[in-house]
């Protein structure tokens, strides 16, 4: 019973808001139930918060697209009692705007989606509106975007209590309008440059995170921007909102002093994994990372590789000499890439640094070597994309070949001359060597890999092996492949059975005889 009264009085209220958005809209003789709603604003209940956040919108939109609120200049006294009631009227309302709009900004720290949502929609249509239709009069020199406004909204954005990596994703649709681009960048570099000496919390550093990876920039070459959400300025007045290169420079500085910063362990994977896509491209010179990138790789495991990656990319788009960069990968090729949870992305790596013919063929050799050397203890999960891998190095180097079928050099080698303790992969001496291991793995217990280690004793393939359905095989992959195995023939002894205990002198079969 106790719960329907409830229920009855929650929707008298949210009828309430309705019709005293109606009488608002309609009559400045109604403008004082601003004022209750408002108040119910404050209520805890969901659907009272969502009715008073669409009441704001229809409200005010309404008066700044007629100007109910727009005054040439607002007085420096506000509460000068000889100002004309029109005047008045406006500053109070004006009031309840900033009102209204202080608590949409808390509502985005909701515990609800839809009001965090609904509270930023609202937000950014208040800063569209008002960019439209501003409620003073705007210098020539000067945008019509309301920066004040916008500013609170990005603010509790990049708050450091509460983690709005999901609401800044809503947010993303904004980033494609040029003059919210420069305002994000902008107050983002500000943030980042005020906490410059300070240390930040994990929540922080990921809600900035979240921000500057949806942060892209059209693929045009002019210099002037014009796709804005507010007002887009006169052609005589010059604004660095509407430059491509400010942004990007913007861009960059963000990027730099966001990565001087300590990040947490899963953040920088996360920010190693976009930088050679989603950074490097819009900075106005990516090689500012150099430094980043090769502390990163010093660090070890996965940030080694993903950092090696950012390197490649400098080295191969952007003329960084880095002229120690395979051996760098030749280190990273351990036994324990095969148990690591980056491993697929290790050899997705690995075979994109080795894809280029013109790496000359001591090198491949020697990546060649190492790769089936670590690969005899590797587990059979590890093994469907290592021995194809090696494959695929010397289907690309044919000079290679000689590593699978040697007819030179003595008939019996007493040692391998490879030395797999050499960190120069040009000095390892791995095309002395031959590829011993993979016909070991021959005789492998698992079928698909002892299958896959014959390709040695045919042709040379012609085409090369598809990896990129084989990095994420695991061993419940391996089990169910061989569970969907008709299998028509089951031996259960490799010998006939010669007795019941095996010895001929067996006595036992005097008493039983095997049918």
């Amino acid at each position: 019973m106790a719960e329907k009264k409830a229920h009855g009085l929650k929707s008298d209220i949210v009828n309430e808001i309705k019709v005293s958005t109606k009488k608002c809209t309609e009559s400045r003789k109604e403008s004082n139930t601003l004022i209750d709603i408002i108040s119910y604003a404050e209520s805890t209940d969901k659907d009272v918060i969502l009715a008073c956040v669409r009441a704001f919108h229809k409200i005010f939109v309404k008066f700044l697209t007629t100007g109910e609120m727009y005054l040439e200049t607002i007085p420096s006294d506000k509460k000068d009692k000889g100002l004309n009631k029109e005047v008045q009227y406006k500053i109070w309302l004006m009031d309840r705007y900033q009102d209204s709009i202080d608590r949409l900004v808390q509502l985005l720290h909701s515990d609800h989606s839809s009001i965090q949502e609904l509270a930023l929609c609202t937000l950014m249509k208040f800063v569209e509106t008002e960019g439209k239709n501003p409620v003073t009069k705007i210098s020539w020199k000067k945008s019509h975007f309301p920066v004040a406004l916008f500013m609170k909204v990005m603010k509790q954005l990049m708050d450091t209590g509460k983690n709005l990596q999901d609401l800044i994703g809503k947010f993303e649709e904004y980033l494609t309008y040029d003059d919210v681009r420069f305002h994000v960048l902008k107050s983002t570099m500000m943030d980042l440059k005020e906490r410059k000496n300070t240390v930040p919390g994990d929540i922080y550093l990921n809600n900035i995170f979240a921000v500057l990876e949806r942060v892209s920039f059209p693929d045009t070459a002019e210099e002037k921007l014009t796709k804005f959400l507010t007002k887009v300025p006169d052609e005589d007045v010059q604004l660095k909102m509407s430059s491509l290169k400010e942004q990007k420079r913007l861009f960059t500085t963000s990027w730099v002093t966001f990565l001087a910063f300590q990040l947490p362990t899963n953040l920088y994977r996360r920010t190693l994994i976009i930088l050679h896509k989603n950074v490097m491209p819009f900075m106005t010179s990516p090689l500012v990372l150099s430094d980043f990138l090769t502390e990163s790789y010093n660090i070890g495991g996965a940030i080694s590789l993903l950092a090696l990656n950012g390197i490649f990319v400098l080295v191969q788009k952007y003329n960084l000499d880095y002229p120690d960069f395979y051996g760098k990968l030749y280190a990273l090729f351990e036994p324990s890439i095969f148990h690591a949870k980056y491993r697929a992305r290790f050899f997705y790596l690995a075979d994109l640094f080795l894809t280029s013919t013109h790496l000359p063929a001591y090198l491949v050799g020697a990546f060649a070597k190492r790769l089936a050397r670590i690969s005899l203890t590797a587990p059979p999960s590890g093994l469907t994309v290592s021995i194809p891998f090696v494959y695929n190095l010397i289907h690309r180097h044919p000079n290679c070949r000689i590593l699978l079928h040697r007819t030179d050099g003595p008939s019996e080698v007493v040692e391998d001359p490879y030395d797999p303790e050499e960190p120069d992969p040009t000095k390892c001496r791995a095309m002395e060597s031959s590829l011993w291991e993979l016909k070991t793995l021959q005789t492998h217990y698992h079928p698909d890999v002892a299958r896959s280690a014959q390709r040695i004793e045919g042709e040379i393939q012609t085409t090369e092996t598809d990896l990129s359905d084989l990095y994420e095989t695991s061993y419940d992959d391996l089990f169910d492949k061989e569970t969907r195995k008709k299998v028509k023939f089951v031996p259960v002894n490799f010998e006939n059975p010669k007795g019941l205990l095996g010895s001929k002198s067996d006595r036992m079969k005097l008493c039983w005889r095997l049918e």
